[in-house]
Parts: C-alpha cells; sequence; structure tokens
C-alpha cells in the first residue's frame, strides 16, 4: 500500500511547485495543473449494470458526469458501448454541461459508421454544448469494422478540425501494439492515448509508454489509460497494479512524457475499489501540481 506520511509529504512538495511561474505547454489546449489534463472514460452504465465482465447484477448504477465529481475529474470522454445510451437519446447529454470538457467517440462499440456518428456529432451535439471538444477513435486499430485508410481518415480530420474539434485515437500496446503502419493514421490525430489491455501487462508500463512517446514524436499530445477494472479477467484492479499505474503517471506527468490521464471506467467511481480508492486519493493530493514540475 502507498505509505501515506511519504505519500501526502510529496503531495506537498509539488503544491509548493504551484506558486512557481507555469512552464509552457506542450500545446495550449491543457491548462497548467494536472487536474485540468485528467479525464474518464464514460461508459453508460447499463452496458454491464444486468451483469458480465465480473460485475453482480445491479452493481453498476453511476452515470458518467457524476462519476467524473466523485472522482474529482473536470473531462469525459464519451464513448458508447452496446448502443448505450440509444439514439436518440433527448437530454441525456445535458448531465455533462458541468464537465469542462467532453469528447464522442465516432469510431466505437455502437452501432453505425464513423460518418453517421460524426453527422450526429456536428448536428446535434456541437450547436448545444460548446465544451464538446473533440472526437475519439476507439478500438481503432484492432476493429476491423472502425479502420479505415490514411486517405479516408485524412477526409474525417479534415472535417473535425474545420469545427475547430480535436481528434484523439486508442493504441493499445499489448494488442495491435505500435506497428509502423500505424504512424500515418496517428499523424492525422491530434492526440493518442496509450492502454494497456490486460492488468498483467501493467509491469511494462513505463517501457512501453517511452515506445508510444518515441512512435508518435513529441509534438504530439499523449494521453496515458488507468484501467481501475481489469476487463481482459473481469475483476478489479489490484491495490499493488494501481500504485504501480499511479508511479508511473506521476512520472512521467512530471517529465512530460505524457500530457494526461484517463481514467477507465465511470462506472466503478463509486464502488469500494482499492484501485478508484486510491485513484481518488491520488488526485486530491497531486491534482493542483503544475504539469511538468
Amino acid at each position: 500500500m502507498i505509505d501515506r506520511r511519504n505519500f501526502i509529504a510529496q503531495a506537498a512538495s509539488l503544491a509548493t511547485l504551484s506558486a512557481c511561474a507555469a512552464l509552457p505547454n506542450r500545446k495550449d489546449f491543457y491548462g497548467a495543473t494536472i487536474r485540468d489534463r485528467l479525464w474518464m472514460w464514460g461508459h453508460h452504465p447499463d452496458v454491464v449494470s444486468s451483469g458480465k465482465n465480473g460485475f453482480k447484477p445491479g452493481q453498476v448504477k453511476i452515470d458518467q458526469a457524476a462519476a467524473c465529481k466523485l472522482m474529482g475529474i473536470p473531462n469525459n470522454c464519451v464513448i458508447r458501448w452496446g448502443n448505450m445510451p440509444k439514439h436518440p437519446w433527448g437530454d441525456y447529454f445535458d448531465q455533462f454541461r458541468s464537465l469542462k470538457r467532453f469528447s464522442f467517440g465516432i469510431a466505437d462499440g455502437a452501432a453505425g459508421t464513423t460518418a453517421e456518428k460524426m453527422k450526429i456529432m456536428f448536428d446535434e451535439l456541437l450547436p448545444r454544448y460548446p465544451n464538446l471538444t473533440g472526437c475519439f477513435l476507439d478500438d481503432f486499430f484492432i476493429n476491423n469494422r472502425l479502420h479505415m485508410e490514411p486517405d479516408a481518415l485524412a477526409k474525417v480530420a479534415d472535417e473535425v478540425h474545420a469545427r475547430n474539434l480535436r481528434l484523439s485515437v486508442v493504441l493499445y500496446s499489448d494488442q495491435a501494439g505500435f506497428k509502423p503502419e500505424f504512424k500515418r493514421h496517428v499523424a492525422l490525430c491530434d492526440e493518442t492515448s496509450c492502454w494497456f489491455w490486460k492488468g498483467d501487462n501493467i509491469a511494462t508500463m513505463a517501457d512501453n509508454v517511452k515506445r508510444c512517446r518515441e512512435f508518435i514524436g513529441n509534438e504530439k499530445d499523449l494521453l496515458l489509460g488507468l484501467y481501475m477494472w481489469d476487463f481482459s479477467c473481469g475483476q478489479p484492479i489490484s491495490a499493488k497494479k494501481m500504485e504501480t499505474q499511479l508511479n508511473v503517471a506521476r512520472k512521467f506527468l512530471a517529465d512530460r512524457t505524457v500530457t494526461g490521464l484517463i481514467f477507465h471506467p465511470t462506472f466503478v467511481a463509486d464502488l469500494n475499489l482499492d484501485s478508484v480508492r486510491l485513484s481518488k486519493e491520488w488526485i486530491k493530493h497531486y491534482g493542483e501540481a503544475l504539469w511538468g514540475c
């Protein structure tokens, strides 16, 4: 477990740094603090409320914006899975008005093409929600249904950028990996998120985050994905593995290898899990520290 005295002492040291002049950011999209660079990976709770992926029926209840508030995280990636929330969704997205930013999945586990999801985003969401700042390509490199050639993705990127939105893409170090043929796709995106699907591979996180940074280059934003639930085996991430993830995250935020973090998923935010408790504690102590200090 975390040595609480050392944990708080380190936090106090970082908090002191917040009084110093902010270092220039890699890009201007994010603010100076670590908290401003924190996201949640958001799923509708109904995707597992009936009992699957290791959850018990009725165990999962909290929705996305409430989870962000409980965790102390200002930003959310809205990724549909199993068509939840179902479209048309009425006022479901009004909950995200309380967030600083949210992003929308245009390649994800919901039915429909990327073009259809882009139309929904442009026509229905963007006019109503000025804090919609970008869109995500989830499972883009591991799902043939979602994948597209670089020329096709270039057209998507042009449409997204024409509306002053950002395009983000998911890379799994332990699934498709960092293949040379992915570089043209990554170059078209503003931001890459790096994930470790299997909890057992968290031990390789530090080396593979460095590899991912080298792969995408120094000018692109890089978000590190932190699972609090291991979907590869249907159980919570252990305290030891969560501590490893948080320690790696802190190191790479300090040296600017990563731009920010994504905590996954929203629907465990109110569960009594070591991984959730440790994440909340970490966010509470390090959220106001400066990125790069």
